[in-house]
């Protein structure tokens, strides 16, 4: 086990931090030798408990906030605080170790050299950095302090797992944490995996969904329409159009790819849009009908439609102003044929569950009545997908490429 003779860390301070993916509480610690500021974003209680979901973070500002699609580091944060917020507790430690401890400056010029021609290990070696120097010793010291017998590790990168056991972590299994890999990361991930030995399998993960492929790199693109990001329809629905709330784990797997590949979702919320951004952790951007109730507060007020509801032109054109190039829309078939009759979607992905809502009138919101016990269709585990991009035709309704 290694020691250390340096400083031991010591909170700061702690307060409540709601965020959308739970309650949390902050720790702030210092001390530590590097005379940083290091967090853990706490869920639950974790005194005294064995295998803690836990993620050692290293700080990325540019994956983190600015969203920066060279690297996985602000998806990973993404899917770490969601699975931790559905946990029972768990632990998130942020650390403050830029650019694998190279600091910010040095992983600015390291991505220039990148852009030259160089992988990430090679540029931070020609800086006259080592491939990876963090260290995990304040990791270590602030699980003690904060009563975790044991930890379940969110990580990919043996030498975290190999660091933390010799500073005395126990840990009880590693949990993959693999974001979706595109055009701009896929060299960054490689490097990863040949030069650092990183537990990743995004070359195998990606045909699974390849019928995908070519919306992924169109989304690298962004937007096809002035005035607006480029915008995916996506729907799970039932045979008879309702919602369907049992669609299996292939289903759920599909709407998280969709979600991490584009760099926001949009949802129905009441008479609200709410715009989740990805990699960020504050709430969503709501977007209200100016004059009325739900407008108050923090809403980013648009016009309203002839309908009296949100203009979706208008929602769009606010949604690019903040930086938005590709948006997921989910929403009931309401949400989707706004979009589709105004000719404001470039893109559909439906998921069909073989099952009836049942109710009153096509598309109930009943309980199940009946289902196709064994589907003849099954592209997508048990359930089928419709996928394709949406053109507007002179003698018929927007068509959508079938599967296959």
């Amino acid at each position: 086990m290694k020691t250390r003779t340096s400083p031991v860390v010591h909170e700061l301070v702690s307060t409540r931090l709601p965020n959308r993916f739970g309650d949390f509480v902050i720790h702030c610690y210092g001390g530590a030798q590097d005379d940083k500021q290091h967090l853990a974003l706490v869920k639950g209680e974790v005194r005294g408990r064995e295998g803690v979901l836990a993620r050692v973070h290293s700080e990325c500002l540019t994956g983190d906030v600015f969203g920066s699609r060279r690297c996985d580091c602000g998806e990973q944060l993404e899917l770490a605080l969601s699975a931790i917020g559905e946990a029972e507790c768990g632990v998130l430690l942020y650390l403050r170790q830029e650019g694998r401890g190279i600091g910010l400056v040095q992983k600015l010029r390291a991505y220039n050299l990148q852009d030259e021609g160089l992988d990430t290990v090679e540029a931070n070696l020609r800086l006259g950095h080592q491939a990876d120097e963090r260290d995990y010793y304040v990791a270590a010291r602030m699980l003690d302090d904060l009563g975790v017998k044991s930890v379940r590790l969110m990580t990919n990168n043996p030498k975290k797992l190999d660091e933390l056991r010799r500073y005395g972590i126990p840990i009880g299994a590693r949990v993959p944490i693999e974001a979706p890999s595109h055009p701009e990361n896929v060299r960054y991930l490689r490097a990863k995996v040949e030069k650092m030995s990183h537990m990743l399998s995004f070359e195998r993960k990606r045909p699974r969904f390849a019928f995908l492929d070519a919306l992924f790199e169109r989304l690298v693109e962004g937007p096809v329409s002035p005035g607006r990001p480029f915008v995916t329809l996506s729907r799970v629905q039932s045979l008879d159009g309702g919602e369907a709330q049992a669609a299996g784990p292939e289903a759920c797997e599909l709407s998280g790819a969709l979600r991490a590949a584009h760099e926001g979702v949009l949802t129905a919320a009441g008479p609200e849009l709410r715009l989740a951004l990805r990699g960020a952790s504050k709430a969503p951007v709501r977007f209200a009908v100016a004059g009325t109730p739900t407008a108050a507060g923090d809403a980013v007020t648009v016009s309203a439609d002839a309908r009296g509801e949100a203009d979706l032109a208008a929602v769009l054109a606010a949604v690019l102003g903040l930086g938005v190039r590709s948006l997921l829309v989910e929403g009931d078939a309401g949400l989707t044929g706004r979009f589709l009759d105004g000719a404001l979607a470039d893109y559909c992905v439906i998921t069909v569950v073989p099952r009836f809502r049942g109710g009153s009138g096509n598309g109930g919101t009943g309980p199940e009545s009946a289902r196709i016990a064994d589907c003849g269709c099954q592209p997508l585990g048990r359930d089928l997908v419709v996928y394709g991009p949406l053109r507007a035709e002179a003698s018929e309704a927007p068509a959508v490429t079938p599967a296959g």
